[in-house]
């Protein structure tokens, strides 16, 4: 396998990518050689196309967290394979927790995380455990009272920074992002918090969503919630959401991509 292919000839394709989060260690490719999703997407691109690939995500998935709708691009060169063939066949190499939903050719000028405008993540939480479901929902070990914390959710909408909630990483660029959406939709069998952003921090929705829990069950109330929103600190009080509950949902583009 040769390590590159020829750039001259290549062109830049968008993928569109569902995965069970349960037994990766992440999206993001680690030094450790731990199974991340990037990764063997690429390994099963490079046994086709007899090259090396490199995947570029929307964003970065934390270890147990899932993905219904991710967004990546790769640089490839495909001669006379078209792309649902490609589709079809790294479907067939790829392990039964991720599938290549969607599989075209993009603009050249086309990046999945630099482009995207908004991403929505989903959290869900049951009031009791269900086996078939508990890979992907978490059912806290608490009671809590969704009247309580529905005043805190009307909180996070619109520009703040959510250094409370989140968890530092090398780089942070700071910790402010508009929300768009912050809905805590009650069933009979519990909880789908819908968040969306412009951008996200390490762990900030599982640390929303811990934060949240907190308010409901009365370990801090409505003003410390407010308080960590409006004048936030690192290291704070919040409790962080365990990953099995989260998956992101959707990544959006501006029109034409």
């Amino acid at each position: 396998m040769s390590n590159s292919a020829d750039t001259s000839t290549m062109s830049r394709y968008k993928l569109c990518i569902e995965y069970d989060g349960t037994d990766f260690s992440g999206w993001q490719s680690q030094l450790d050689n731990a199974r991340t999703v990037q990764v063997e997407i690429e390994k099963a691109l490079a046994q086709i196309l007899q090259h090396r690939v490199v995947l570029v995500g929307s964003g970065r998935t934390d270890a147990g967290v899932h993905a219904a709708s991710q967004v990546a691009h790769a640089d490839l060169e495909l001669k006379d394979l078209p792309p649902d063939r490609l589709r079809q066949a790294l479907n067939s190499l790829l392990p039964k927790d991720i599938a290549i939903l969607e599989f075209q050719k993009s603009s050249p000028d086309f990046h999945a995380r630099f482009d995207a405008i908004s991403r929505r993540y989903r959290y869900r939480i049951e009031n009791v455990n269900h086996p078939l479901g508990r890979r992907f929902a978490w059912t806290p070990p608490c009671s809590w009272d969704d009247g309580e914390i529905q005043p805190a959710v009307e909180l996070l909408t619109g520009r703040h920074s959510f250094k409370s909630f989140s968890l530092r990483r090398p780089n942070e660029t700071g910790y402010f992002c508009t929300l768009t959406e912050a809905e805590w939709q009650i069933d009979e069998d519990g909880v789908s918090f819908y968040i969306a952003a412009d951008r996200f921090m390490h762990k900030m929705v599982r640390g929303i969503v811990g934060a949240l829990i907190d308010v409901g069950r009365g370990r801090f109330g409505f003003e410390e919630f407010f308080r960590l929103l409006e004048r936030p600190e690192q290291n704070s009080v919040v409790s962080v959401a365990p990953p099995h509950g989260l998956t992101l949902l959707k990544v959006e583009y501006p029109d034409g991509f």
